[in-house]
């Protein structure tokens, strides 16, 4: 017997986007799914999947388009297999659980529980731009696991996704390298990938994920990214001051 459970629960934001349209609020989905075949609740040793991420609650064209970026961005983080027929969180949840019984009954000498999960929560949200950070954790056997931030920014009056190239001027990029290097002890006269990063044509890129929060922006590289997975994620804050002049949209 598989366990699933939803729920949405309190309101954690409004935000009024402009005198015409209505406040958009937020609630928190959670989705848990748990698989009895070869557990023991007792060690907590039992293949799992648990999504807790904001939810818009409106009914608007506004709020499904903002929830359909979160879905489809949740299920790209946790369907390693690319599976073109997922369509929603809870399918998401129960096709986890499913491909982990198909392949400890095909492979039981390899039978180690599967886990995944995933954290949203909101960091910034003003009236141009809503910003949400998503923590992964996902381990599908092998040697390691793989853990990731991500985020996605949104404009709240649309609910649709903001690009990176949006967010700054073209500045901007040659203000980051400057630090990058600064940081990762990169001489200025040697090619980005001088110390081993692999930049994709030996060129300083912004990475995919850019956060914002109250008082800082995060710029985050994560494994495999610009690295090798022993060298981790590779992360660069700024002072929301220090970048205030390269904003376009803030």
């Amino acid at each position: 017997m598989k366990k699933l459970f939803l729920a949405l629960t309190f309101n954690l934001l409004l935000i009024g986007c402009n005198k015409d349209a209505p406040e958009l609020s937020f609630d928190e989905l959670n989705i848990e799914q748990v698989s009895e075949l070869n557990c023991n609740p007792e060690e907590e040793n039992c293949t799992f999947i648990g999504i807790t991420v904001p939810w818009a609650m409106g009914k608007d064209t506004r709020s499904n388009l903002l929830n359909s970026h979160i879905e489809d961005h949740i299920i790209k983080l946790i369907d390693y297999q690319d599976n073109k027929e997922l369509n929603s969180l809870e399918n998401l949840a129960q096709t986890f659980i499913k491909d982990y019984e198909a392949s400890a009954k095909e492979f039981p000498e390899y039978n180690i529980p599967w886990e995944a999960f995933v954290e949203g929560k909101l960091t910034y949200e003003s009236e141009k731009i809503i910003s949400i950070q998503f923590d992964l954790a996902l381990f599908t056997g092998g040697a390691h696991g793989y853990t990731s931030i991500t985020y996605l920014n949104f404009d709240p009056e649309s609910g649709r996704l903001i690009s990176n190239n949006a967010l700054f001027s073209e500045d901007f990029k040659n203000f980051a390298e400057e630090r990058f290097r600064k940081k990762n002890d990169i001489p200025e006269n040697e090619p980005i990938n001088s110390t081993g990063l692999f930049f994709e044509d030996d060129k300083f890129q912004l990475p995919q994920n850019i956060g914002f929060h109250e008082n800082k922006i995060v710029l985050r590289y994560n494994a495999y990214e610009i690295a090798s997975y022993s060298e981790g994620t590779i992360q660069l804050e700024f002072k929301m001051d220090e970048v205030k002049k390269y904003f376009k949209i803030l």
